[in-house]
């Protein structure tokens, strides 16, 4: 039997690495003071096309409930905390939420990217302060910190983008704007020329576009003074450099960056590790204050980020990532006359919260040995006959590969 093309079972040993990151990002959501919460997976679809428009079909899973429901599986996190978030006028600002959770999108699948897959997420709804711009793009620095990774954090604009295509290339039309920045997004995946020819049908001339792909070329320490020379306002993301300086973070200005979904209309920025980058951006996000506005409150700004925990996972194992347990992890092994004993050593450590394993069956002490070493157990107890009748037994330290002798009585004290 196999699955729809696209999914995929999440085998033990990478669900470990999925874990590790959920707990790291609990983490970091507690100091920065962000509450988790689970938005709906299913949404009404008319809540996902809120923005996106009907276009949005071709991009996601949706069907007729039994009802006769037009209904969605979600497709991110941010339409759904947003929508809960608007709907509670009582809440103070600012309101942060987060959440971890899967997602599900009808792209065409790919190298890191699945029709069902995870992110974390995390928003801010304010009262349109830059501030809490540079506080999420600060979470998600200090989230891959902890993880261990070298990242990049390239910012970009949006406001700067749109100013350039009215003022200079003269773009009137909203949405003829919004196509040309669609387009943009998606420079770093395909060749400029079919791009082009799939905007051409969208009424996107061939040299505008071109010219626009010039302009978010713009990288590095001299994309302000060309900004000033096309006489485009600066102050804000001046504002959001200084913020974001003070702060102790690296960063690169990059106009390229747009972000693909319409609801952004401001500072928009993407992660991506520096050891990786054929992984793509491992996280992005930036400022949607039209998407609260869309719900109802104009009077709400909203500004996040969500990370993609399979890209992530890879990530982590090409730097040979190793699940630093805070706990150790005891297997027990023993020569058959002394079976019931290992299994009651083993019941009484985990009563006393020690992880424990023992394997039911015999098998010789060298195979229980590679056993234990296989599974990256911190040590491993040896029950032999001759020591285990003296009220000794054997301790082996599996990383150091030393081993001493124990007494029953010291065994909880030498592994609390």
């Amino acid at each position: 039997m196999s699955l729809p093309r696209g999914l995929r079972d999440i085998e033990p040993e990478e669900y470990e690495v999925f874990e590790f990151i959920r707990e790291t990002f609990k983490e970091v959501t507690r100091i920065f003071n962000f509450k988790l919460m689970e938005p709906s997976t299913i949404e009404f679809l008319s809540t996902l096309e809120a923005k996106s428009g009907e276009a949005i079909k071709n991009e996601i899973y949706h069907f007729k409930d039994k009802s006769g429901r037009e209904i969605a599986l979600r497709f991110d996190l941010t339409v759904g905390l947003t929508r809960y978030v608007t709907q509670r006028r009582e809440l103070s600002i600012p309101v942060k939420v987060g959440s971890f959770g899967g997602m599900w999108r009808y792209d065409e699948p790919q190298f890191a990217r699945y029709r069902w897959f995870h992110q974390w997420d995390v928003e801010i709804f304010d009262d349109k302060n830059p501030y809490y711009d540079a506080e999420i793009i600060n979470f998600a620095y200090t989230l891959f910190k902890k993880l261990g990774l070298k990242i990049k954090i390239e910012i970009g604009d949006r406001r700067i983008i749109e100013e350039y295509l009215l003022k200079h290339l003269k773009v009137e039309d909203y949405e003829k704007r919004i196509n040309m920045m669609r387009a943009l997004d998606k420079a770093s995946k395909k060749e400029f020329e079919e791009i082009q020819r799939e905007y051409q049908d969208k009424g996107v001339d061939k040299e505008l576009l071109k010219a626009l792909f010039d302009f978010a070329k713009l990288k590095g320490d001299k994309v302000l003074k060309n900004l000033e020379e096309y006489k485009l306002e600066t102050k804000n993301i001046t504002h959001l450099m200084d913020l974001l300086t003070n702060m102790g973070i690296d960063f690169e200005l990059n106009f390229g960056i747009v972000r693909g979904l319409d609801y952004y209309n401001g500072f928009v920025f993407e992660i991506f590790d520096e050891n990786n980058k054929d992984l793509g951006a491992l996280a992005g996000g930036g400022r949607y204050d039209i998407l609260p506005k869309i719900f109802g409150r104009e009077d709400l700004g909203a500004t996040g980020v969500a990370g993609g925990i399979e890209r992530t996972v890879l990530a982590l194992k090409r730097e040979n990532f190793k699940i630093p347990y805070s706990f150790k992890r005891v297997f027990i092994a023993y020569l058959p006359p002394l079976t019931k004993e290992a299994f009651k050593i083993c019941s009484e450590l985990k009563k006393n919260s020690i992880s424990c394993e023992v394997l039911p069956f015999e098998r010789s002490l060298k195979k229980q040995l590679a056993y234990a070493n296989k599974f990256n157990f911190d040590y491993t107890i040896i029950l032999v006959p001759k020591e285990f009748s003296e009220g000794r037994i054997i301790v082996k330290d599996m990383k150091k590969g030393e081993e001493e002798l124990l007494t029953l009585s010291n065994l909880l004290e030498f592994l609390s």
